[in-house]
């Protein structure tokens, strides 16, 4: 009885280590095969693609919300040409802290498309591939937020306004993490957050965030990096 039972236990734990296996080698064949899409690009569509992912990783830095890290290497499940990584806990702890998260998170998905429009303005369409960006903000707006259309729309307007802005004044910062993304494909969310303080250190420039329908700017950020 006992050897049946242990070995019940050890068919168990082989089934299991064999069914992490698979999930594995998959994981690593669709990253290889989104590593080789990557090198294939062309500069214009890298750079493009790093334009993008950077927007949106220099929005939740400057609003301070949790990156895990950003990638410009295709996901051949997702069908995307790059994503930012986030904790789902950290986003669901921050949207129970009421309507300044959704309009953050709602700034954040829109800010692909707007360091497109503002840093390739030659781009005959900044909207390419946002779809999906577009799809999450409206859905984390009008999913938590109660109230009227007219009040819904009011915030989708603000949350769009407010992006413009963000990505208008971290410009250099945005320009320096698609550069660092060119360069490496993937950054950690530490090693994000490291170019972003750097460039805004080395510009002298100051923190932008918002309080109520307020812009407050802090004081100069300090020369030394942490």
């Amino acid at each position: 009885m006992y050897l049946r039972e242990a070995a019940k236990t050890l068919a168990h734990q082989f089934v299991g280590l064999l069914a992490r296996f698979r999930k594995e080698l998959h994981f690593l064949c669709d990253f290889r095969q989104g590593y080789n899409a990557a090198k294939k690009r062309s500069a214009a569509e890298t750079r493009r693609t790093a334009i993008h992912e950077a927007g949106h990783a220099a929005v939740l830095i400057a609003l301070g919300l949790a990156l895990g890290g950003v990638s410009i290497i295709p996901d051949v499940r997702e069908g995307t040409l790059g994503q930012v990584y986030w904790s789902q806990a950290d986003v669901s702890a921050d949207l129970r802290a009421g309507e300044a998260a959704y309009l953050r998170y709602a700034m954040v998905y829109y800010a692909g498309a707007e360091a497109i429009r503002q840093l390739i303005p030659t781009d005959p369409d900044p909207d390419a591939g946002a779809s999906s960006d577009e799809r999450y903000a409206d859905k984390v707006i009008r999913h938590h937020i109660g109230g009227d259309t007219r009040s819904k729309d009011l915030l989708f307007s603000l949350a769009r306004r407010r992006c413009a802005l963000l990505v208008e004044h971290y410009q250099p910062e945005i320009q320096a993490l698609a550069g660092a993304l060119e360069a490496e494909l993937i950054l950690s969310g530490k090693a994000a957050r490291s170019v972003f303080m750097r460039s805004l250190t080395e510009r002298g420039g100051r923190p932008l965030t918002f309080k109520s329908a307020l812009i407050v700017q802090f004081p100069r950020a300090s020369r030394r990096l942490h």
